[in-house]
């Protein structure tokens, strides 16, 4: 226990003290506090005993702060202030939407339709979306966090095991209809394959999902390459060709019947999915009831 309570008994009266001294008045610190002229009075009164000071000459319809008492409204006035400071702070943290970033494709495909089947009410999610997690730095707000992978630097952050990273080839209905069917991994090459640039992109490739298998694939000319994966899932979509299809992005895609998979393999990686948020603060209670909640759709398998 504080030595102070020796002195102040109740941390209330540093509130009556603080608004008589403000308004010179025990009647307008009465009506701020909305309490009775009576109750100011017996609160100063007992300060004062607890202080064994007078703090304030009494006048006629006029308060004036004794020496001491000037000295005690600095102290409780610049700590009042700084503790308003701090609770609007916090409260306005705790208040705030919880932030939750994610990959383009992984926002897009994944993240967005699962956001309004969040089952509490008293959290807002707003998704942030970004290009690289490679120059990902989150606030240390407490409502701020990520689902990433193929970042291994996560130095100041709570990493957490999301999902593993499972690939398959996939195309649209439309384009197995007229290209298909394929029988084997080895009728792939003969199709267009749609590819990631290397220069934006450092996950798996063609070469190595079919050399997973055994299979040795030269990049041929002339192929359609693109530098964000979301635009390869639109040109699958547009049946533009065969792409592969990351289970956390183009899962739902297959399950609806958007796209097909016209091969039963699946490669799972070591490229983890993880998801981060900053160690310098901790989670708000509704911040971590929503990281628990993904964390629990995090368990995602290949359709």
């Amino acid at each position: 226990m504080r030595d102070m309570r020796r002195f102040i008994p109740s941390g209330n009266l540093l509130y009556v003290f603080d608004a008589a001294a403000r308004l010179q008045s025990f009647t307008k610190a009465s009506e701020e506090l909305n309490v009775t002229p009576a109750a100011i009075s017996h609160a100063i009164r007992q300060l004062e005993t607890g202080l064994g000071a007078s703090l304030f000459h009494r006048k006629h319809r006029q308060l004036q702060l004794t020496d001491d008492g000037e000295k005690l409204f600095r102290s409780v006035e610049s700590g009042l202030d700084q503790i308003e400071r701090t609770a609007i702070e916090i409260h306005s943290t705790a208040a705030s939407d919880i932030k939750v970033y994610a990959s383009i494709t992984v926002g897009t495909y994944w993240l967005l339709p699962r956001i309004s089947t969040y089952p509490s009410h008293d959290a807002r999610i707003e998704m942030q979306l970004y290009n690289s997690d490679k120059k990902l730095d989150l606030p240390a707000d407490g409502v701020s966090m990520a689902i990433t992978n193929g970042r291994v630097d996560w130095q100041g952050y709570e990493v957490l095991p999301f999902t593993a990273e499972t690939m398959f080839p996939v195309c649209s209905p439309g384009y197995l209809e007229k290209h298909g069917p394929l029988s084997s991994l080895a009728d792939l090459p003969a199709h267009n394959l749609l590819h990631l640039d290397s220069h934006y992109h450092e996950g798996a490739t063609w070469r190595e999902f079919l050399g997973h298998y055994g299979l040795n694939y030269t990049l041929p000319g002339g192929v359609s390459t693109f530098n964000n994966y979301i635009l390869v899932v639109h040109a699958v979509l547009s049946g533009v060709g065969i792409g592969l299809g990351w289970q956390h992005s183009v899962g739902d895609l297959v399950a609806s019947g958007a796209l097909v998979r016209p091969l039963k393999e699946a490669q799972t990686t070591t490229n983890d999915f993880f998801l981060v948020y900053r160690k310098g603060r901790p989670l708000t209670p509704r911040a971590a009831g929503v990281r628990d909640w993904l964390l629990g759709l995090g368990s995602l398998k290949a359709s």
